[in-house]
């Protein structure tokens, strides 16, 4: 159900004054897709069985990626609704152009390959942080990221009220980079300095662990 109708106190899409559960598909449930692909492809049980993606496909993008999560096939269906069957086309040249810049000759060769690097929660690598670095040239002070911060984190971030510029508090910041997800200025806060806990670092350097991390 998407919403309700606040004037006659139904649901939508409503039919005669009433409405009824239905179904729900396109990019919405993509990432609910993922991730029980993910976890029936890591089942043992069902190694055998060959999995089919489906949910929220749109682009190349997509298609790949439930194959690399252990897919050798993928459903499209509401993208065809919206944009007509030529989006097959988009998907087989997009994926063929990735797998010519990398030199993969064979889609069998991409499935699954990202699974080993899908891990429970209590596996991640928490011996680090990774403070944001906030480009000040390029913040228009909007304060979304104090008020973030302040109000849904950990106060890390100090607000000047004359220049309008946030400021990071480094021994109070937990690396949880909300503040980089609210920011409405392209690149303007960015994964900056690495800080390992205390007698965890294992001779990595900070060079290290900033190649590792992959952030939308």
């Amino acid at each position: 159900m998407t919403n309700i109708d606040l004037d006659i106190l139904t649901g939508r899409p409503v039919v005669n004054g009433k409405s009824s559960i239905s179904g729900y598909s396109g990019k919405a449930i993509k990432p609910i897709a993922l991730r029980f692909i993910a976890e029936l492809a890591k089942c043992k049980e069902l190694k055998s069985v060959q999995l089919s993606g489906i949910g929220g496909i749109e682009t190349w993008q997509d298609a790949l990626e439930f194959i690399l999560l252990g897919c050798r096939n993928v459903q499209v269906t509401t993208a065809v609704m919206q944009y007509g069957y030529r989006i097959v086309e988009d998907l087989i040249s997009g994926i063929s152009h990735f797998m010519d810049e990398r030199g993969v000759n064979k889609l069998d060769e991409l499935v699954g390959l990202a699974l080993n690097n899908i891990v429970p929660a209590e596996e991640l690598d928490r011996s680090f942080k990774i403070i944001p670095r906030i480009d000040e040239d390029k913040c228009v002070g909007c304060g979304r990221c104090y008020v973030s911060c302040f109000d849904g984190a950990h106060q890390a971030i100090v607000w000047d009220s004359e220049t309008r510029k946030p400021r990071i508090l480094e021994d109070h910041c937990v690396g949880c980079h909300l503040c980089l997800n609210v920011c409405p200025v392209y690149d303007c806060i960015t994964p900056g300095k690495v800080v390992f806990k205390e007698g965890r670092a294992n001779n990595r350097t900070e060079e290290d662990i900033v190649q590792q991390v992959v952030y939308q």
